[in-house]
């Protein structure tokens, strides 16, 4: 009985390393995905800033931003365990993207503040005009 015993215990601890294989692949492959989902809504929301801008905010200013908070964005979740980016300033900024398009246009102050406000999230300290 104990050779069958152990023979049972060998093939569990098999099917149980195989799964912890599987599920350590799966968490790598589900973090690579949403670095890239991060990476291509950061770069649609550039485009369409620049494409909306008015007179009064500079390309560059977007440009810059984006890199910032795409760089910080790349780096999670590092980025958030050393500080780099705050996650409560990031909702903020959604919340403040939702109520200031709300009639679907931007002007130049709405877009300074978004620009600065996700400057902030990242712990960028410089201005964004």
């Amino acid at each position: 009985m104990s050779d069958q015993d152990e023979k049972k215990g060998q093939r569990l601890v098999k099917v149980l390393a195989a799964l912890l294989i599987l599920t350590v692949c799966l968490a790598i492959l589900q973090w690579l995905i949403i670095k890239e989902l991060f990476s291509f809504g950061a770069d649609m929301m550039k485009d369409a800033l620049i494409r909306q801008a008015p007179a009064g905010v500079k390309r560059v200013d977007i440009e810059a931003t984006f890199e910032r908070v795409k760089s910080a964005g790349m780096q999670l979740p590092f980025s958030f365990l050393t500080g780099r980016i705050d996650l409560r300033k990031i909702r903020a900024v959604g919340r403040y993207v939702i109520e200031a398009n709300s009639d679907e246009v931007w002007n130049a102050d709405e877009i300074n503040t978004l620009l600065r406000m996700m400057n902030a999230s990242v712990g960028f300290k410089g201005g964004s005009e």
